[in-house]
């Protein structure tokens, strides 16, 4: 048997350690909460790490503008915003994913 290549066991108990590594990290995922914002600060989006949408809050002073497209793109804006951290928050709990076979 060649020493430098693992055997069966070995990859196993990889696999088996990375597949826990992911429900964790997933699990996690599932119970942040990261926010965005719209660039004029007038919306805020909350969703989980995972991308699901919880709240939106829009500050009162945007229905005195009554600027539809305005608010409409804040909308835009801060869901991007939020999808975007959700994003960066699941790369770091993930991580990069190494596979090396032998």
């Amino acid at each position: 048997m060649d020493i430098d290549k693992p055997d069966i066991s070995e990859f196993l108990a990889g696999a088996a350690d990375f597949e826990q590594r992911m429900r964790t990290a997933q699990s996690d995922l599932a119970k942040a909460v990261v926010t965005g914002r719209s660039g004029d600060g007038t919306v805020v989006v909350m969703a989980s790490g995972m991308g699901k949408l919880q709240a939106v809050r829009v500050d009162p002073k945007v229905y005195d503008a009554r600027d539809a497209v305005a608010l409409q793109t804040a909308i835009a804006e801060a869901v991007q915003a939020a999808a975007d951290n959700a994003g960066r928050l699941a790369q770091q709990k993930m991580g990069p994913i190494e596979i090396a076979l032998h």
